[in-house]
Parts: C-alpha cells; structure tokens; sequence
C-alpha cells in the first residue's frame, strides 16, 4: 500500500458485538468532476428490514452471534460520510437511522467514537463530525495513530475489558475512524439456582453427544412465556428491568436443523413466537434446561456479507464516494487517493449463566400475571435445550433484534464456575 492513504471506519459491538469499518484511499488516480446530487434519505414504499437481511446472510454452522442492531448503527454513521450512489445503496439496506442511546445506569453502555489521524484533523468535513456529535453522540478523538493502542484503549474501556482490543496493527496512511461500542451486563428476573446445574448430554447437529452444564428452572411467573410455531419451540425469559429499558431472552429449538430455520426466518415467524406465546402461571409451569455458554465471534468476511446485501461501492476503490467525509477537493489539493472501506470486521462476544447475560443492548417489557386455578392440577411444560438452538436478545417494548445468534457447541464455557 505504498501509494495508498487510508480512511479507516472502525465499528465495533461489543458485550456481544464489535464492528469495524477500515476506510483506506485508493491509488492517486483522479475522477473527472461530475456535478454530485445532493443527499437524501427517502424511504421506499416498503419498509426496508436490514435486521431480518443481516440474520439471513450471516448464517454459518458453528456457534455465533451477530447484532443487526449495532451493524445498523455503524452503516448509518458511514453513511453520513457518503454521497450518489454510494450513500444510495447503505441506505436501500438499512433506510433511515433514529438514533437512540440505551445507556442506563452502566448496565447498557452505548458509545460512538470518531478517531482522526491528527495529519487530517484540518482536512476533515466540520459537517460530518457534527452530525456524528449531535446525531449519534459521538466522541472525537485525535492522535498520531503510529500504533493501534488508542483504538484498542478506547474498546477495552467501553466494553468494560470484555474485549481488549480490535486491532493488531494500524497502516501508517490511516487517516480517520468510526467505532460503536455497546457492551451490557443483565441479571435474569429470576436466576437459575446454581444447585440445579447439572451435566446433561447435548447432541450435536452431526449426532455426537457432548456434556453440557444444563441450568434448570421451573416459572410460574407470567413474565415468563412458552411458545409452539410450525417451525420450533421455545421460552421467552426477561432480564431486570434496567432504568425504562426492559430486554428478554428468546430461546427457540427449531423442529428442522438450525440452518434452515434461519435462511427461513421472516418477520411472520416473529409474529407467530408472539402469537403463541402462552404465560407461565401457577396452573402452567414451564420447566426450562437451557446450558451455560460463552464464547466470542468474528464474522470472516464481513465485506462480503455485506456485498451480497447490495452494499458494494463504498468497498470499491474506484467508484466509493465518501466526499462527505473529506471533499474531493481537499483530496485533490492534498494528493491525496479516493477514499473507500478496505476492512469490515464484525465481532461479538457473550455470556450467559445463572445469574445472567453478559451482551450487548438489550430490552425487557414487563406481562401482567394471569390468575391461577386452584381446582385444576397444574400442566407441566417441559423443555430443554439439548441440540443446537437459536436465541434472540431484543427490546421487549419494540421487539428490536439487538443480538441475533445459534449455539452448536454449549461446552465452550470461558465464565468463571457458579457460585454455590
């Protein structure tokens, strides 16, 4: 990259979700001036559901864990930056961003970074490091940037050491970077007592048995749900409420191999878990084994993932423009190349043990408890997450997908042993 310059657009998601946007210059080859149309968001007459998208196209057989949510949120900060055609295809995937900060009371953090290589501190458009500012609440961090050790500072820091940094090295041309961090730590409304755990056999999609640390509970609380779809089963369990935000667990055993359930996936399906879900009360006992599971995620080959989703030319150095975030002509009076996405990485992380779910964005929104009938023995609903699953952290209120992800292999625990 000796006749390059480099814009990086890091996002990261963490607690669950690290997403990063390198934007890097191409070569010195200057574009002929073209009058450039002016920006707009427009919605199309559909609604466009990037969430649903994202699930679909970044669906692999082994444990993982994506966050439409925080994608969403680092395309629309890049976005900002872009202009023509290259803003008009981030915008046909994930249409038009409201903002909104989650944080509450540490519990949900919620951070937006805009790092500048002090080289272009001048250079950079006042206009897009205000609306980042006033938009997305956006810090701006200037440095040298000779090492990546401001990045992974800035990482470590947000998501409260859960994950310790993003980068290994930094190209010498990078000239300036987003990065979103949303890291939370949620406790169950009602814990799974640590006595209960036990090692149960989990069968793998390949049909081995593996042990498992399966947690076990019994709810009679209607804040607690069963459902049956044509597709799966599976509970519905909140979190604490934190604050005004309310989040909840979806677990759903697919009655096909989890692969088909989520290339099938569709907001019918969203429906219907809503639908059919069925309280928990004193005459209805859900009786849950779900396992204990931790482990980190990095999608591959996030370029391309998001290629397939008609994103293409803000990762093509010729025809990427993202003049909003340097003028093309500052580029030009600079010798400085056109500027384009060379790296998009999207890493997650989580926990989730008896007390609770180490992940990123999350909701909760309260049921009202139905009566019990005394006269009547009660019905036992029993299920139990013994072969590879999906599960779904998201806003109770506005059923918003914050994390959307499968677990092949439970046993992969990296938390610390319960406490008894």
């Amino acid at each position: 990259m000796s006749n390059k310059r480099a814009v990086t657009i890091l996002l990261m998601m963490i607690g669950a979700i690290l997403l990063v946007f390198s934007l890097v210059t191409l070569a010195t080859k200057k574009e002929s001036p073209k009058k450039e149309k002016p920006k707009e968001e427009v919605e199309s007459p559909e609604k466009k559901d990037a969430t649903l998208k994202l699930i679909k196209e970044i669906n692999v057989e082994e444990n993982y864990l994506v966050s439409p949510y925080s994608i969403k949120i680092a395309l629309g900060m890049l976005k900002e930056g872009a202009k023509e055609n290259t803003f008009t295809e981030i915008d046909n995937l994930i249409g038009k961003i409201e903002y909104k900060d989650l944080s509450t009371d540490g519990k949900i953090s919620v951070s937006n970074g805009l790092f500048v290589k002090n080289k272009y501190k001048e250079l950079v458009e006042k206009d897009f490091t205000d609306i980042l500012k006033d938009k997305y609440k956006s810090e701006i961090i200037y440095d040298d940037f000779n090492s990546p050790k401001v990045i992974n500072d800035w990482v470590n820091e947000k998501t409260k050491g859960m994950i310790e940094k993003i980068l290994n090295d930094i190209d010498p041309d990078y000239v300036t970077g987003v990065i979103n961090a949303v890291a939370v730590d949620l406790k169950w409304e009602s814990p799974f007592l640590c006595e209960n755990t036990e090692k149960e056999k989990f069968t793998k999609a390949d049909g081995t048995e593996i042990d498992a640390e399966m947690m076990h509970k019994s709810y009679t609380s209607s804040s607690n749900k069963y459902f049956e779809t044509e597709n799966g089963k599976g509970v519905i369990i909140p979190y604490e409420k934190i604050g005004d935000t309310t989040l909840e667990f979806v677990g759903i055993l697919p009655n096909k191999t989890v692969k088909n359930y989520i290339s099938n996936f569709s907001q019918t399906e969203i429906d219907n878990i809503d639908k059919n879900a069925k309280t928990a009360n004193d005459s209805y006992i859900i009786r849950l084994g779900l396992p204990r599971f931790s482990y980190e995620y990095t999608v591959e080959d996030f370029i391309s993932n998001l290629t397939n989703l008609g994103i293409k030319d803000v990762f093509n150095s010729e025809k990427a423009n993202l003049y909003n975030i340097i003028s093309k002509e500052k580029l030009e009076a600079n010798n400085i190349g056109n500027l384009y996405v060379s790296t998009a990485i999207h890493k997650t992380f989580i926990e989730l043990s008896e007390k609770g779910t180490k992940a990123a964005a999350v909701t909760y929104f309260g049921v009202d408890e139905n009566a019990a009938v005394e006269e009547e023995p009660p019905t036992y609903v029993d299920i139990t997450f013994d072969k590879p699953f999906v599960y779904i952290i998201r806003d109770k209120d506005t059923k918003e997908i914050l994390f959307f992800g499968a677990v092949y292999s439970p046993n992969e625990w990296k938390g610390t042993t319960c406490d008894k």
